[in-house]
This record gives C-alpha cells, structure tokens and sequence, in this order.
C-alpha cells in the first residue's frame, strides 16, 4: 500500500495537476464525486473528506429515496469517504485533474450498503475458501447522435453531413443511431465511427484500461468494446471508469453514449455480460474432461442458477432492461445454462480458458454489485454442491423457468432470497430494493405519450 500511496501522491504533487476528483460508485453504479484542490486533498486525504452518506442510495435523478437507512434514519448525517490510492488515475479529457476512488465509512465502521464494501465482502468470502477468482467485463452500449425536432442533426468527425443541436441540448431534441441497422461486425459500419473510436484508445491507458476488442454489434449503432480481465475489485473499478471515459469520448466528437438497456424499441438491447474464472493454488477448477466444465464447475453454475431471479434483479437495475428479455433471442428469457449458446442465461464458451459467463444483466446495471452477486451465488453451489439441469441445446425459453419479467417480480424475488442476502448483506438488499420501488412508483404516475396514443381517440 505504501507504494500505491506514493504513486498517488507524487501523481497529484505534479505541477500541472490543480484538481481531485474524490468519487465512489452510488447504488445504481454512477460516479458521484467532491473536487478538491490538489494541495488540500495531500493535508487530508488520509483523515477522509465527508460526503452525505445519503448520495449512496439517490436515485440516478438525485431523488432522495423515503425510508432509507442512509437518509432521513440519521438526519442526513455525514459520513466519510477514504480514498484507495491503487484507483488514482490522471483524467483523460483534462491535463490538470485526477480521480481516485473512495470507500465510505460511518461512525468509525465500513458502510455496509456501499457497492464497492459489498463486493469487497463476497472477494473475502471467495478467498476464505482457498480460491482466487478473476473476472471479465463485456459491456455493450449505443453510439447516438442528436437530432432537431426540424430533422436537422450533426454526424460528428467523420464529415457526414447534418448540422443540428448538440448531443447535450436536450431542448426540441431527440438522439437516433450513429449508425444504420444490423452491421453486425461490419468493417465499415465500425470505421465509420472511427473518430470515436479513437478518441476511446488515445484516452483508454490514462484510465488504466488495457483495451483489446472493439466492433460494431448487431443494433444500429451499437458497439462492445472489451478490455483485459483481472481481479474482481480491480475489474469493477476498471469497468466503472470504462463507462465515464465512454461518455466522455462521445462528448468530444459531439456524439452521446448511453448504457441504457433498450433504448430502442425495435432494436437490440444491450448487455453486461460477466465471465468468471476460478483457481485454487493455480488450478482451474471449472475444467473437467473434454471440454465440459468439472463437478465444481457445475456446482458453480447451478448456484448461478439457484439465485438467477435475484440476479435478474441487480442486473436490471432499471424498468427499461427487462423489455430486454425476449425468446429466442440472444439476450436471456429463462434461467438456463449451455455450452457455447448465446440463448441460455448462462453460459459456458467453448474457447479459451474455462469459465462460466453471466448474461443475464444489462449494461446499465451496478458493475460492483454484479460482480459481488455472481460470485456470491455461484459460492453458493459450491459450498451446497448444486447440481444444475441439463445444458440446454437450441433455444431454451419454453423448456426452463422464465427470468422475473417486470421489476416487481424481480425484487421480490430479491428480497426472499435469504441466502443470498446474508453472502451481500442485508442493508444493500433494502436499500437497493427501496430505491427501485420508488422508481416503480414514479412511472406508475406517470401518464406516458404512449398511453394517450393508445386511449384519447379510442376510448
């Protein structure tokens, strides 16, 4: 640590460095952070700096949520946040800021709910067993453009064409997709977003982020960019940061990113899927015989399994991701598992090192959390050796139980999961189930335009 605290801090003391950003990940996975002088944070970065404990559990709009144990329960208290110096990272799109990311504590405790303190518990839950587990993070998202009520926009940094209000004017606009439909792996649908794309590269080292995959998804213009796998922790940081340098490199070619689940009606959703590698004393111990996982291995798959409606609710933090779930397609209906098929909720790929990946959560959803509840429930079929079912061949929507199809169903589901709330802890299961049914309330009181579409001629 001693050296990490070093780096930080000769980091921070350069001279064209003025501002640090102190962030941490809130419940639904977004940055919320202090800026403090340069020289103020080296004085007092090792006592922490306060921060409103209730942050943690606002909903992405900054609601505060009623009830929480975060809020109105301890007057809105302050509590502290401690920087991990192994996080600090030079701000790409400035030259005269840093980042690090920061654990809370409360009255002299680690706070409980706090995404990053869940995931910290499941990594020592993981390790109290003798193994090591490594993660990689998949992420998909759209490349959008804005477009005038006029029909007027602006196609940024490649010279085609539209002229019209930017990405960030959301007054009279709308944002349609950077590129047109089903150019799955397409060389030319991927360069032609090329100055994107290259903004994403030139920024990606700064962050600590070692890309090695990108291209065109099958949605109009939908993209996955991938980068190395790690430890758990480090992974859930990089995959953190990864989403804000993603926002901000569209920023900059006067585009808009969104990880929001399903954007589009009749077009392709996006996901988060999370692969998951196990090794005691250095041995892979999913791999079996001939390419079929190993007894533990598939002990690990039914705990994923066991819990996939719990999972189902942390990885579709929001009421738009669950329109994601469709038969037949590659996003997931049922909780099911296979080898090598993109139509199961679990999956077994049929290349390099054995592992398990999870494809049941969108790409809005809390990378810590996700992380934190697939090791938890495959921890779980490991210690209660749960046998899944058979691999599913072909399309398993008719053959397995469906996944919760509304967030109702999906936070109860949560909240009845006993087991896996004691592996995550019980305060981040109410506080996130609070806040979602706050998010549920609010949409129900809404009248939507689809709605008065449907009735105000008809009824």
């Amino acid at each position: 640590m001693a050296n990490t605290e070093t780096r930080m801090e000769s980091m921070v003391q350069a001279d064209e460095i003025n501002h640090v950003f102190v962030e941490f990940p809130d419940l639904n996975g977004l940055s919320r952070s202090k800026q403090f002088d340069a020289d103020y944070f080296l004085e007092s970065w090792e006592d922490g700096f306060t921060m409103n404990l209730a942050l943690l559990t606002q909903t992405p709009r900054s609601d505060v949520v009623e009830g929480s144990k975060y809020g109105d329960e301890i007057d809105y208290a302050d509590a502290l946040v401690h920087p991990d110096p192994r996080t600090c990272r030079r701000v790409p799109w400035r030259d005269d800021a840093v980042r690090v990311i920061s654990d809370f504590e409360f009255r002299g405790q680690p706070v409980p709910g706090a995404p990053r303190t869940v995931l910290k518990s499941v990594i020592e839950q993981v390790s109290a067993t003798g193994l090591d587990a490594f993660v990689g993070s998949e992420l998909e998202c759209f490349l959008l453009e804005s477009v005038s009520a006029s029909g007027a926009g602006k196609r940024n940094g490649n010279g085609n064409g539209k002229t019209g209000s930017a990405p960030g004017d959301r007054t009279g606009a709308h944002y349609v997709p950077a590129t047109s439909d089903k150019h799955e792996n397409l060389t030319r649908a991927t360069e032609e977003v090329s100055p994107f794309y290259d903004r994403v590269y030139d920024w990606a080292s700064a962050f600590g982020l070692d890309l090695t995959t990108i291209h065109h998804e099958f949605g109009a213009g939908q993209i996955e960019i991938l980068f190395k796998y790690g430890d758990p922790l480090g992974q859930a940081d990089r995959t953190f940061r990864f989403k804000e340098l993603v926002k901000h490199a569209a920023t900059a070619c006067e585009q808009h990113a969104t990880f929001m689940a399903k954007p589009f009606t009749d077009r392709a959703g996006s996901g988060y899927h999370l692969h998951v590698s196990l090794f005691d004393d250095g041995e892979n111990i999913l791999d079996g015989a001939d390419g079929d996982l190993s007894e533990r291995g598939r002990h690990f798959v039914g705990g994923l399994l066991e819990h996939a409606d719990a999972l189902a609710a942390l990885g579709t933090p929001n009421l738009n991701g669950f329109k994601r779930y469709q038969p037949g397609t590659f996003a997931p209906y049922s909780a099911s598992w296979g080898y090598g098929n993109r139509m199961t909720a679990i999956r077994v790929p049929g290349h390099g090192t054995t592992r398990v990946e999870n494809r049941i959560s969108s790409a809005d959803a809390n990378p810590y959390l996700v992380v934190a509840a697939t090791l938890a429930a495959g921890l779980h079929g490991l210690e209660a050796e749960l046998e899944p079912p058979a691999p599913s061949e072909g399309d398993p929507s008719d053959s397995r139980p469906t996944l919760p199809q509304s967030p109702r169903e999906a936070i109860a589901s949560l909240e009845a999961d006993e087991v896996l709330t004691e592996y995550l802890g019980a305060d981040v299961v109410s506080e996130y189930a609070a806040q979602k049914r706050h998010e549920i309330e609010r949409f129900y009181s809404q009248t939507t335009a689809w709605e008065r579409d449907e009735y105000i001629e008809t009824l």
